[in-house]
């Protein structure tokens, strides 16, 4: 996708990673250009079923497991920003909802974070990719 005039251009190959709950995507954006090159979805862990009893309960243990979830998702994030830094992208900017942003940042390895240009607190992983360029040139403005 080409990056509307009206923003400023990424004068440097930079990796964008929003993350959320259940997804992370990865954006390489260089100049004008911005393109999804990966996608990391959390696997669902199924629940044994118990829970106290009471006929309002939700399923056991629900934060928890989406903690799990995260988490590794974080981790494979890692990862991946790992082997895409092998091919000459110089600068990371994470993106994840507030309350996450400091366990996102302790799941990346060292070398991934000497790229980190910027860490956003904010959900983007369910946007389309427009207004993920919208929001976050807002937030070099």
């Amino acid at each position: 996708m080409e990056i509307s005039t009206h923003y400023l251009p990424y004068p440097k190959k930079t990796l964008i990673a929003v993350t959320n709950n259940e997804l992370a995507k990865i954006y390489r954006a260089f100049e004008r250009e911005i393109e999804e090159i990966a996608v990391i979805e959390g696997e669902e862990v199924v629940m044994d079923g118990r829970g106290s009893g009471t006929s309002n309960d939700g399923p056991p243990h629900t934060d928890e497991v989406r903690k799990h979830v995260r988490n590794d998702i974080y981790k494979a994030l890692s990862k991946k920003l790992m082997s895409l830094l092998k091919k000459d992208d110089e600068e990371i900017i994470l993106c994840a909802p507030e309350a996450f942003k400091n366990d996102l940042v302790e799941h990346m390895h060292t070398d991934v974070m000497q790229s980190v240009v910027e860490v956003v607190p904010k959900n983007l992983a369910s946007l389309p990719l427009d207004a993920v360029v919208r929001i976050l040139q807002e937030t070099r403005a």
